[in-house]
């Protein structure tokens, strides 16, 4: 038997998917459902999980270099909520990427913009953003990657934070938004943060220089809000410096942490290498020096193994 909150999540990404498919149509315009999401932050946020089937394709990226596709009355009728939602939504953002504002970084590069009220936003290596600001809200949605903001006060437009995985509101300070496979990380390192999806709410904030850091991780199991351990809001600090810092990790986990930052990717050749344990602080940019480490440490066998990998094998 369903639960009323499985029944009321599916009234909502019904709804949701029906709003895509009358603006695909023509029949509603982007204020209408603005009106209609401003009713109730759940609105907002099972939109926001609708429209993001597309961003799940991994089809956002190729929206600038052709037009969108159309959805049919016939699809809307044959095929269902599921597949209306993932088409309605490539045609929503393909038409709303025309309003936005884009920003990305390659593998490997960082970068920091000024925002339109003063804020700031730090992209990590292979993110990319959008963001709109009008008379009413300030909007950023945070496509793939890693990004750090500062957000400056204002009293009349709210700051929203958007994802697949759901809407963040956040208040004037300092937050860290990672995309995982999981989900979602958001780091409140300063100020109040306000998260929602279609079925659950949480918030955290940071009011003092001593009060612990907050992360809210939004996943598929619900939010959850924790104390951030130490080391990873030292992580955050760090990669902000260009720095890449291990803590007593498993090279496995070490490596697939370096690998986000190299386009020629480290591969463990064996399971005794991967389970080595390392510590220490390492430029993200100079791979070399952490693979001299690790052979001189541990004597790894380091093996150029053509031009996409580097092998990592026991002696």
């Amino acid at each position: 038997m369903a639960q009323s909150g499985d029944q009321d999540r599916q009234t909502l990404i019904a709804q949701a998917s029906e709003w895509l498919a009358r603006l695909d149509a023509g029949r509603a315009t982007i204020e209408q459902l603005d009106t209609w999401r401003d009713v109730d932050p759940r609105r907002a946020a099972a939109f926001t999980e609708v429209a993001g089937a597309w961003s799940r394709l991994d089809i956002l990226r190729a929206i600038e270099d052709r037009p969108a596709p159309r959805t049919t009355r016939r699809v809307w009728l044959s095929g269902g909520v599921a597949l209306a939602a993932g088409l309605a939504g490539a045609a929503y953002l393909g038409r709303d990427v025309l309003f936005r504002d884009r920003a990305a970084t390659g593998v490997g590069e960082r970068r920091t913009l000024a925002l339109p009220d003063g804020s700031s936003v730090e992209l990590n290596t292979d993110t990319e953003v959008f963001w709109r600001f009008d008379r009413s809200r300030r909007r950023l949605w945070l496509a793939r990657g890693e990004a750090a903001l500062t957000i400056v006060q204002d009293q009349l437009r709210p700051f929203e934070l958007v994802t697949v995985q759901g809407l963040a509101h956040l208040a004037a300070g300092q937050f860290n938004a990672r995309l995982r496979p999981a989900g979602l990380d958001l780091i409140v390192l300063a100020g109040r943060a306000v998260t929602q999806t279609a079925t659950a709410r949480a918030e955290a904030g940071v009011s003092g220089t001593d009060d612990a850091r907050q992360v809210l991780e939004i996943s598929d199991r619900g939010i959850q809000v924790a104390e951030a351990p130490e080391g990873q809001v030292q992580s955050i600090q760090a990669w902000r410096r260009g720095e890449i810092v291990f803590e007593g990790q498993a090279l496995s986990a070490a490596v697939e942490e370096y690998n986000r930052y190299l386009t020629r990717k480290l591969v463990i050749g064996d399971v005794r290498a991967g389970d080595l344990r390392l510590g220490g602080r390492f430029m993200t940019g100079d791979p070399e020096s952490f693979l001299q480490a690790l052979h001189t440490t541990f004597g790894l066998r380091i093996i150029q193994d053509g031009p996409s990998r580097i092998l990592l094998k026991s002696p």
